[in-house]
């Protein structure tokens, strides 16, 4: 049987894990879900009862709370969400289906966006679908499932980065021949960020950054 632990990263200020968690409640029994923090007294002040939530301490940072998480999985698959993915009805089954067919790939998903999104940011995802698919090149926040040896291998994620060691990741991967495959199902995300920030900045600043980055990657190749 398929047994996954779930590695969701958790800001100082992040609230919205509580929904997720209700959607990995479908989750089959012997999956492992780990809540890492820099914080130690969320996991104090925690009324989780769930014996399958695990809570961990590690240094502030996406990358070294993703890498400690991985560090801690006891399953052989490694899924990385963020806090405020949310699932449709067919990204559980997919992905399990995925990774029985493509035991040895980085498996991500179709990005989608909550209710919360505007026109524009309907935009963004599909701009964001396009990039993977076309241009093999998906973020964090479309949710990699990975063998656990294999990410080992691969080092893990790049600490002490300004931005995107979701995006290094996906290069280290092309650069060791593994396969970046999408699942087939949507991951949906909040557009929150859009909103606290404003559209043409976050979209502009994020396409300026990206781009920069893979540039530097390619050349590596």
């Amino acid at each position: 049987m398929i047994a996954i632990s779930v590695i969701i990263p958790l800001a100082p200020d992040e609230t919205k894990w509580g929904a997720l968690l209700g959607d990995l409640d479908n989750m089959p029994d012997n999956t492992e879900v780990i809540l890492v923090s820099s914080d130690l007294g969320r996991q104090e002040n925690s009324n989780i009862s769930n014996k399958n939530v695990v809570w961990l301490t590690a240094k502030s940072g996406r990358a070294s709370q993703m890498n400690a998480g991985a560090a801690a999985a006891k399953n052989e698959y490694l899924w990385f969400l963020h806090a405020d993915s949310r699932f449709a009805e067919n990204t559980l089954p997919s992905l399990l289906a995925a990774i029985k067919k493509h035991p040895d790939d980085l498996l991500y998903f179709d990005l989608a966006f909550l209710q919360d999104a505007t026109f524009l940011v309907r935009l963004n995802e599909l701009g964001a679908n396009f990039r993977s698919r076309v241009l093999n090149t998906p973020f964090g926040d479309q949710g990699f499932c990975i063998n656990k040896e294999l990410f080992c291998k691969a080092g893990g994620f790049i600490e002490g980065l300004a931005y995107g060691e979701d995006h290094v990741f996906t290069w280290k991967m092309r650069q060791l021949g593994v396969k970046v495959r999408p699942v087939q199902a949507k991951l949906y995300s909040s557009a929150r960020k859009y909103k606290k920030y404003g559209w043409l900045q976050t979209t502009l600043k994020h396409q300026y950054l990206w781009l920069k980055q893979a540039w530097l990657q390619w050349r590596a190749i």
